[in-house]
């Protein structure tokens, strides 16, 4: 056989893995067809596609590019090369590669329905609307149209016309990918977690072996506070791939819930074994440390939870509280100012900014910064005007600045949101005691 023949057995072969979705090997048989024969336009064509469905996609995309300097402007490839280029977030590249799609066939649906998704990503919905239209005056009933039209809605908070476009979709292909798992986060944004759980299982009918649907539904699971439920579904993620530093991690946490904090201690030791990076899991075994008394470890465990990036805002408001227990307060206050002043990640909603403000003022103030404290609780009560630890905190700090009028105003404010409260009761006592103090100083000459 010549090393001609010998390229397009190779060829073939690599043909034949992919269909079978065995795609290390088609990528192996590829390059040695390539190797042979490196102008031919249809092997790296299969070549981009394999590394493409491997998820190597900046890899494909080089791949689409070689293939449209052998073709041209070949459609089928500019496609491929433009979806690539969306999932890698280049949106604007891929606008600009559909937008010569259209050009050269203005008939071409696909160059308007992964428009409006790319115009999504980037934020100019108005753009992916008007893309829409575009595409359903070619064909009418897409799937993927009305899915990308509905990711679109559901950033703008639109979550009944999304929920919409997703059942539209569902109806026009009933098998069309991650519906289900779209239609449950979008139940799970408006608070119908049982709605949401249903859509999780149909969504694991469809596909069983969906780790991240499971890990979703274990999220689920843990803030509908049925954890055994949740801990089996992590576990199934486990017995479909151990090396899942989330599963472990979500484990760990849970052991942490019930108590049992040996098998905690394990799951998040694994979690940092399989992903050194992967934020919260040294934030978990501060809190085995804490749990057994072992005060010193936990710093250690803190420290390093702080030089990880990517924490959701839960969890840094969790560090920061454990810090601020721990009496390191000048640190929790680095973190929350980060937090509090970020410009490049989504904004804080109110509630998550309030209570960000709330723990640097507290911060703030047992690191003697009271007028800096005074401020952030301040600030807090503008966003959430019944936070109680807020007006009791601003009580104290006015007792220690011995601003009585201004601690008698929050001391009145507590007790009319909280009639009966012992922590309000108490404070009122301190505050009667500052005013007999400041009566006596001042009776006898003393500055007050």
């Amino acid at each position: 056989m010549n090393d001609w023949s010998n390229a397009e057995h190779h060829a073939e072969r690599a043909h034949q893995f992919y269909e079978a979705g065995q795609w290390e090997k088609a990528l192996a048989e590829l390059k040695l067809a390539l190797s042979v024969n490196p102008d031919q336009s249809e092997w790296h064509f299969g070549l981009a596609l394999t590394l493409d469905a491997l998820g190597r996609r900046e890899e494909a995309i080089a791949a689409f590019e070689h293939v449209l300097l052998l073709r041209g402007d070949d459609i089928d490839t500019m496609l491929h090369l433009a979806e690539a280029l969306v999932h890698c977030e280049q949106h604007q590249r891929a606008v600009e590669l559909l937008q010569r799609v259209s050009e050269l066939d203005p008939q071409c649906e696909p160059a308007y329905c992964y428009r409006i998704l790319a115009y999504a990503q980037l934020g100019d919905h108005d753009q992916a609307e008007q893309m829409f239209y575009l595409a359903r005056q070619i064909t009418e009933d897409c799937p993927t149209c009305y899915d990308h039209i509905a990711h679109s809605l559901a950033a703008r908070g639109d979550l009944d016309r999304a929920i919409w476009c997703w059942q539209k979709a569902q109806r026009i292909d009933p098998h069309y990918p991650d519906a289900y798992a779209h239609l449950a986060h979008a139940h799970w944004q408006r608070g119908q977690h049982q709605r949401a759980r249903q859509f999780f299982l149909h969504q694991l009918r469809e596909d069983p072996g969906d780790i991240d649907t499971l890990l979703q539904l274990g999220h689920l699971l843990v803030e509908m506070g049925k954890h055994a439920e949740a801990a089996e579904k992590f576990r199934r993620v486990l017995e479909l791939d151990p090396t899942v530093a989330d599963a472990h991690l979500h484990l760990g946490e849970l052991g942490l819930l019930s108590g049992h904090l040996d098998d905690a201690a394990a799951e998040l030791s694994m979690a940092d074994r399989l992903d050194p990076n992967r934020p919260a899991v040294q934030l978990g075994l501060a809190q085995v440390a804490i749990r057994r008394g072992q005060h010193h470890a936990a710093l250690e465990h803190l420290q390093a939870e702080l030089q990880r990036d990517g924490r959701t805002t839960e969890k840094t408001l969790e560090l920061t509280r454990t810090l601020i227990e721990l009496h390191h307060p000048e640190t929790a206050i680095d973190a929350l100012t980060t937090l509090i002043d970020q410009t490049d990640a989504p904004a804080i909603d109110p509630a998550k900014r309030a209570t960000a403000l709330f723990y640097r003022g507290v911060a703030r103030m047992l690191s003697h910064q009271l007028d800096q404290g005074v401020l952030d609780c301040r600030r807090t009560l503008r966003l959430d005007p019944d936070h109680l630890l807020a007006m009791h905190n601003l009580i104290l700090a006015y007792l220690d600045l011995r601003r009585l009028a201004h601690a008698r105003y929050w001391l009145n404010r507590a007790a009319e949101l909280r009639p009966n409260d012992p922590q309000t009761r108490l404070l009122r006592g301190r505050l009667l005691r500052a005013r007999i103090v400041h009566v006596v100083r001042k009776g006898l000459g003393f500055r007050v």
